[in-house]
């Protein structure tokens, strides 16, 4: 640590520079994680649920749509297919309507559709589940998420490309920073690295300090952008709480089990979050000055 402090010292500039850097990059680089992360778990979630409803006729019989079921579930498109009676649709009914005596009593199995609720195993399936459905014999109406699901997967697929894009960029441009600070800094050591060599000290033994700053420049940057981004989202919380009014919980790729939930932010995605983020700075800050002393110290 003293070595990393006197070097900060030598070279104030380009060690400002380092840290800018790389802050700028792991800042940006945990907010499109936590997006990222919320708009695959949103997407999941409406993925989880019914994504196409067929209605059938009343006088459907119940052989004809077990037909179809079987139909739906032989194309392999589907990761399940839901049978609703009308007996069972007239228990969901009065369970919606508990509250309300009067619309209880003005309803009856006999008026409500039998229906089949899908999941499909690929968002891309909706569409040609639906068109087969409507072709049949008996059905009444279709409903699913197309929209829904099509935006969230355009959105997701957009974000990961730009996210990945961008990333790429800032990280090609902190390694680049960090070889040319590190060569500086090891031309301003010549002559000592040169009386180390002649005493026998070992490529390692000269090398480390430059490969611990780089982790300590990581640590330090990924750090301050992890405080610096959730004071930004704590600021902004409760306008994102009013926005997003209605959205279920979200777990971080199904690890709800862990206690790691994208919204609201759980204090296990928080952490995992942070340490993340700055064991991917102190990689990049090891990456960019063993790359330099590699090139600088022969």
């Amino acid at each position: 640590m003293r070595t990393f402090i006197e070097s900060v010292k030598r070279t104030p500039y380009q060690s400002l520079a380092t840290f800018l850097i790389l802050f700028f990059t792991l800042f940006l680089a945990l907010f499109f994680f936590s997006l990222t992360s919320f708009f695959h778990s949103e997407l999941n979630y409406v993925e989880s649920r019914p994504q196409v409803t067929v209605y059938f006729a009343t006088t459907t019989k119940e052989s004809q749509i077990n037909s179809i079921k079987n139909a739906l579930i032989e194309s392999q498109k589907t990761i399940q297919v839901k049978y609703v009676s009308q007996d069972q649709a007239l228990k969901i009914y009065r369970d919606l309507n508990r509250n309300d005596p009067q619309l209880l009593e003005m309803v009856s199995a006999d008026i409500l559709p039998p229906s089949l609720e899908i999941y499909a195993k690929k968002p891309e399936y909706l569409s040609e589940i639906a068109t087969f459905l409507q072709k049949q014999v008996g059905v009444d109406e279709v409903s699913f998420q197309k929209n829904i699901v099509h935006k969230l997967l355009a959105l997701t697929t957009a974000l990961r490309y730009l996210s990945t894009g961008i990333f790429a960029f800032l990280l090609f441009t902190s390694i680049v920073v960090l070889i040319t600070t590190t060569a500086f800094k090891i031309a301003l050591k010549k002559d000592e690295i040169e009386l180390l060599e002649l005493l026998g000290a070992t490529k390692l033994y000269i090398r480390k300090p430059f490969l611990l700053e780089g982790m300590y420049w990581g640590f330090l940057s990924g750090g301050a952008a992890f405080f610096v981004f959730y004071a930004c989202f704590l600021s902004i919380y409760p306008l994102l709480t009013n926005y997003l009014k209605g959205t279920p919980t979200l777990s971080f790729f199904g690890l709800s089990n862990l206690g790691l939930f994208v919204w609201p932010p759980s204090i296990g995605f928080v952490a995992l979050s942070c340490g993340l983020i700055v064991l991917f700075g102190m990689i990049i800050g090891l990456i960019g000055n063993y790359i330099a002393t590699s090139k600088y110290i022969k």
